[in-house]
């Protein structure tokens, strides 16, 4: 519900205060304080937007709280700028240079209208778990529905998930403080025109996966009045390879050496040093962890389980026949979503495309994939189901990199993705039946920007990430981009606002009510598809025209179901 006794004043002609001549609507939260913010406006209809940044949820996690649970922030009375986006957590960006300020927990608020009680939209934004920030992700495309918009700062890299398997550092703080943002949102969004038991959470990639692991965490699960009532999760999920860290402490234990945190005092030593040094070392370890041994062996950068955290006592399979029964799910992926996976090997090992010109060397490349998301059993068996279902006996005669890049693409996409969120919502789906929505993202923009190191020869992939711009004003878009927006704002909030996704281009977009579907197409004509296992081979499809010259060597939906049982097989078993 809103919250009550709330006193807002809307500065319409400007104030003489601490913050000089300031305009702009300032919002009294009983409790705490006040915030100033501004105005903007959205992108089609020029509606009025009253935004409010960096608005401290949590204390700032500095000396003796570094690494330790979210301890919730405290009154500041009197009046707090709210005009600019709160300081990012600290990270390793070369485009971000204010690595040093851990006093980052924060959120930002975006309403049309300071007085209404309006379903609201929690943003858990997306970066490997060690990038990111409120500041990237603006409301000017999502405010043109009538929802409440919350971006949310919660810590990254080592601060936010580094575990020493102690009560000194238990690992998933990072989770912690996005929990403790949702419990700020339910005391005190009433005051920005949102309503708390109307709330919905989403997120992609990184965040995506915070999501799943909210709707598996028991710490979620068992409490009386629910943070949330709905969730979107966008190409990302907590069985994802990369979600979870498989060796916390020896991972934390390399760390400390390379920052010459050794003996009986090393949790006290990496509360000592420089966030610059304590970033540099986990960086150097990120790199050669997954050049050694693979994602799931990176500490600082996943979701810990076990231990003394509370968030995930067990691996979250455990729980998937108690996933919360009453939360409307909708996810998906994108069509090219193990690119950016592919693209990650190519710049660790570069030299590997330069020796792919055998089929053993073939073969030893779709092993390195499979070792670096974390199935590494060295038996055959995923190589030998990944050469019946990928490729064609043609490509593999040829060896061409151009005939070759499609599959390994879906190789990535099928494990490092969309395997593991077919996982998720197939057991949200059982828990929770006709309330959970399944898409592929197939738009590629005529504009879309290549950021890739990796060769990739092929016309407009749909990347990762690459629906983030229809949903946020980060890029330039055309006419027809301006109309996909338009249409996956629609779908995103009407989800939010009544948990049905519906849109004026979309015809139908009927829930799951079987293993694999049906799901959503999102298209320029979005259409009801029945078989996401298709999408496990839609790179090497669509670029082949759908079916290619040759055949593979066995192309069976039996031998499709294989790879996704052992897929999902493989994830559960870490």
């Amino acid at each position: 519900m809103r919250g009550k006794h709330i006193t807002t004043v809307l500065i319409i002609s400007g104030v003489i205060s601490c913050f000089g001549q300031q305009s702009g609507p300032i919002v009294n939260i009983q409790g705490l304080g006040g915030v100033l913010g501004s105005v903007g406006y959205t992108a089609w209809t020029n509606r009025t937007i009253y935004e409010f940044h960096g608005i401290p949820y949590g204390q700032a996690p500095v000396g003796a709280l570094r690494f330790k649970p979210t301890v919730k922030v405290s009154a500041w009375g009197g009046t707090r700028d709210a005009t600019q986006p709160g300081t990012r957590c600290p990270q390793i960006d070369v485009n971000y240079v204010n690595v040093e300020n851990e006093d980052c927990l924060t959120l930002s608020v975006y309403s049309n209208s300071l007085d209404a009680d309006r379903p609201v939209m929690v943003y858990i934004h997306g970066g490997w778990f060690f990038l990111g920030g409120a500041d990237q992700y603006k409301p000017n495309f999502l405010l043109e529905s009538n929802i409440v918009l919350v971006v949310i700062q919660y810590r990254l890299g080592p601060l936010g998930f580094l575990s020493t398997m102690s009560d000194d550092i238990p690992g998933n703080v990072g989770m912690l403080d996005v929990i403790t943002a949702l419990e700020w949102v339910q005391q005190y969004i009433g005051y920005f025109g949102g309503n708390s038991s109307h709330v919905t959470i989403f997120g992609e990639s990184a965040g995506a996966a915070a999501v799943s692991s909210l709707l598996h965490s028991p710490l979620v699960q068992s409490r009386s009045t629910p943070l949330f009532q709905r969730a979107i999760m966008q190409s990302g999920s907590v069985f994802a390879p990369w979600a979870m860290s498989d060796s916390p402490l020896e991972g934390a234990n390399d760390i400390a050496a390379r920052l010459g945190c050794t003996g009986v005092a090393v949790e006290q030593c990496l509360r000592g040093v420089s966030i610059q040094n304590l970033l540099e070392a986990f960086s150097a370890h990120r790199s050669q962890t997954i050049a050694n041994s693979g994602y799931p062996y990176v500490a600082g950068t996943g979701i810990v389980v076990g231990g003394p955290s509370s968030f995930l006592p067990q691996h979250p399979k455990n729980y998937l026949g108690n996933s919360q029964k009453n939360i409307a799910v909708m996810a998906g992926t994108n069509a090219q979503d193990g690119l950016f996976l592919l693209n990650e090997l190519h710049k660790l090992q570069p030299q590997l495309l330069q020796t792919l010109n055998t089929s053993h060397a073939l073969l030893h490349y779709v092993h390195i994939l499979h070792e670096k998301f974390g199935h590494s059993k060295f038996d055959g068996s995923l190589e030998a189901y990944a050469f019946q279902h990928n490729f064609l006996m043609s490509e593999m005669d040829r060896l061409r990199w151009e005939d070759l890049v499609s599959s390994l693409t879906d190789i990535c996409g099928t494990h490092g993705i969309k395997g593991p969120v077919l996982a998720d919502v197939q057991s949200f789906s059982n828990a929770n039946p006709g309330n959970v929505y399944l898409y592929s993202f197939d738009y590629s923009s005529s504009l879309t920007q290549r950021n890739l190191t990796v060769p990739y020869p092929h016309e407009r992939p749909v990347h990762h990430a690459e629906e983030l711009k229809y949903l946020f004003p980060i890029e330039n878009l055309d006419e027809a981009d301006v109309r996909m927006a338009k249409a996956m704002v629609q779908l995103w909030t009407s989800f939010a606002i009544s948990g049905v996704p519906v849109a004026d281009s979309v015809a139908h977009w009927p829930p799951m009510d079987r293993m694999f579907g049906p799901y959503l197409k999102i298209n320029t004509e979005s259409k009801q598809q029945n078989f996401y296992l298709n999408e496990f081979s839609a790179t090497a499809d669509k670029n082949r025209g759908f079916g290619g010259a040759g055949s593979r060597v066995t192309a069976s939906v039996g031998s499709t179901v294989t790879v996704l049982i052992m897929s999902i097989a493989a994830s559960l078993r870490r």
